[in-house]
């Protein structure tokens, strides 16, 4: 079975599990989420500010030493999938499995959706800004948001949350290009 076969599969797993659903309505979502999608990725650069400036925390009465990595990267996390859903959206999809909105994702934009109709040719090269890199991305930033989230010994480091925030913000980018 080859990948295409394996994520359709999936994807149709989903849908009977009720994890995935699909009605025309869900297309006026697309701009809601990308909205919600850049403020999200605005509060994961605040976090990042907050961090790194002493001024900030100064006027907010924090401590100096006061940092909140895990949080910048949990946010940038949490901005990239809502970018994610807004490109299930511009398919009539909703979904409420993180599993269920990569295996769409990765199905009908990296896949299966580069073999366009007619008259979506002018949007080749925007279908194609959405690459398997930039799912994996998505993965890794995933993996990092678990564990910032759910580790309580494991610190996230500067470095992991700037990587997690340039990620989030060339995502964002990508779906914002694919679906425009």
């Amino acid at each position: 079975m080859n990948r295409v076969e394996f994520l359709k599969r999936k994807i149709d797993r989903h849908l009977l599990k009720e994890q995935l659903f699909k009605n025309q309505d869900y297309i006026k979502l697309e701009k809601p989420f990308l909205a919600k999608s850049r403020k999200n990725f605005a509060v994961a650069n605040l976090l990042f500010n907050i961090s790194e400036k002493d001024e900030l925390k100064k006027s907010l009465n924090l401590a100096y030493g006061f940092e909140t990595y895990e949080w910048t990267t949990i946010v940038s996390y949490y901005s990239m999938y809502v970018s994610a859903l807004a490109a299930l959206a511009k398919l009539g999809l909703k979904s409420k499995s993180h599993a269920a909105t990569i295996a769409v994702l990765e199905y009908h934009y990296v896949r299966n959706g580069r073999t366009l109709e007619a008259r979506h040719i002018q949007k080749l090269s925007k279908a194609y800004s959405i690459t398997e890199e930039l799912i994996t991305k998505l993965i890794e930033t995933k993996t990092k948001r678990e564990t910032a989230q759910y580790d309580a010994t494991s610190a996230i480091s500067r470095e992991n949350a700037k990587t997690a925030l340039e990620d989030a913000e060339e995502f964002i980018t990508k779906i914002e290009e694919a679906l425009d």
